[in-house]
């Protein structure tokens, strides 16, 4: 097959790939659309990560997964190919990470949805336990009402948790585009990019870890029932 043939089944592949991937996106705005286009010339690398990371589950697939997140990686996928830098981040592993990702923006979103509601207003909650205790309520009814505010409090926490997590990953990749672009234009070493991609992983398993209790606070420090 001459050079031109195949420059014509990569453009043919990497057209049919982006219309994939523009077609599974949600929602087909202009990320969407960036994406793909990037798919097009960079096809092999780009739509296993673009096509896994949005058509996983139907779970996913509703996530909008951080602009900055999604096209820091791509950048410093594109930036190691063909070059030793490639053992350090794989496609597979960007799609690991922005996976990750994913579930933990729509957990952050289930909880905004839950602390918008007026049962769970922390506000609200505070006065009702003040008012209680300015009223002298029975010690069961004001445990309930205590413990309802700390479960709501814990919830709070959780949700700020999460929204740390995901700024500081958002740095952190986008100091690795920067270090594997470098790396690769400058000739710089691949210690710095190498350190900073373990970190990166560091923090994307401390998002998929289980929210430790000192966190969120201790739930048997609640008062409990008294008499029972």
């Amino acid at each position: 097959m001459r050079l031109v043939d195949l420059l014509v089944l990569y453009a043919v592949i990497g057209a049919a790939a982006a219309a994939a991937i523009y077609v599974r996106a949600a929602p087909r705005d202009g990320r969407a659309v960036a994406s793909a286009v990037l798919a097009v010339p960079l096809w092999p690398l780009w739509a296993p990560v673009a096509l896994t990371a949005r058509g996983a589950s139907p779970h996913l697939a509703r996530t909008r997964i951080p602009h900055q997140i999604e096209g820091a990686l791509a950048e410093a996928l594109v930036a190691v190919e063909g070059t030793p830098l490639s053992n350090l981040l794989s496609p597979a592993a960007v799609t690991g990470i922005l996976s990750e990702v994913a579930r933990v923006v729509n957990r952050s979103a289930e909880l905004d949805a839950l602390l918008r509601r007026p049962d769970l207003d922390p506000v609200a909650a505070e006065r009702h336990v003040a008012t209680l205790e300015a009223q002298g309520a029975p010690p069961r009814v004001l445990a309930s009402a205590r413990l309802h505010r700390e479960n709501i409090q814990r919830l709070e926490r959780l949700r700020d948790r999460d929204r740390r997590a995901l700024a500081e990953l958002t740095d952190l990749a986008g100091a690795l585009r920067t270090q594997m672009v470098l790396a690769r234009y400058a000739g710089s070493s691949a210690e710095g990019a190498s350190g900073i991609v373990s970190e990166l992983w560091a923090r994307v398993e401390g998002l998929g870890a289980a929210i430790e209790l000192s966190e969120i606070g201790d739930p048997n420090g609640v008062e409990a029932y008294p008499g029972r």
